[in-house]
């Protein structure tokens, strides 16, 4: 059975057997050139801090499920700001770097604040963060830096994603989530919308996490889930859903 495709290529006009060859050798090229494109792939880079973005808060926690972190930003300029890289670096209580969130190919939610109108304050979360696991030094201080970002357009004022309904469920044993409803209050679909969320106790920071909502509809609802780093018990919730999808809105 493995003669029969060997006696059809020899029989082939060599035209053919020669354009053959060509769009293997394209092809090969192709896949060495995104090779070398994967291999030379760089993780996000923040130049100079931007002097509109003001750091109200950071913080870093960790449990027994991994830890989290949190930056709280207000935009002080008069222009509104879409995907504003925010560089993090975990560090132990005496100095050392644990992890940084430049790795290549990290989502865009774990590394870029998708809007900051003018004058509002934002809360950020990323929960991946990936520090080495015990005896090694715990995570003890969070250091954050926001670059430029871009105008946004202006439709994104009109934008609008509150969330309700939300409670807690679960118990310590199997973990006490978040759940709530994000509502799209705008004309415009959202697609992989990140939405934040942290507890407060007495004003202090001891829970954070986050979900992503892959499509919420113009005008509609979706149920979302948000696992926690720290205990969310008993303490005040606040989410905040950033829109990902700024064009077209009406």
């Amino acid at each position: 059975m493995l003669l029969a495709p060997v006696a059809v290529l020899a029989l082939l006009p060599s035209a053919l057997l020669g354009s053959g060859c060509s769009s293997t050798r394209a092809q090969a090229a192709k896949f060495t050139q995104e090779g070398d494109k994967a291999f030379a792939a760089r993780g996000l880079r923040v130049g100079a801090a931007n002097r509109d973005v003001q750091l109200v808060e950071r913080a870093v926690l960790s449990d027994a499920n991994g830890t989290a972190a949190v930056v709280v930003l207000k935009n002080r300029g008069t222009q509104a700001l879409a995907g504003v890289p925010l560089a993090l670096a975990v560090k132990d209580a005496h100095g050392k770097l644990l992890w940084r969130n430049d790795a290549p190919g990290l989502e865009p939610g774990l590394t870029h604040v998708a809007l900051l109108a003018p004058g509002q304050t934002v809360t950020w979360v990323n929960d991946q963060v990936l520090t080495p696991p015990p005896p090694a030094p715990r995570p003890a201080a969070l250091a954050a830096k926001a670059g430029a970002g871009a105008p946004a357009p202006p439709t994104a004022a009109r934008l609008d994603i509150a969330v309700r309904q939300a409670r807690l469920e679960g118990d310590p044993a199997s973990g006490v989530t978040a759940v709530a409803n994000a509502v799209n209050g705008s004309g415009v679909d959202q697609r992989d919308l990140v939405v934040a969320a942290v507890a407060r106790r007495g004003g202090k920071l001891v829970a954070a996490g986050r979900a992503i909502v892959p499509l919420l509809r113009a005008h509609g609802h979706e149920r979302f889930q948000v696992f926690f780093v720290g205990d969310p018990r008993g303490a005040e919730l606040h989410f905040d859903a950033q829109p990902s999808t700024l064009g077209g809105a009406r």
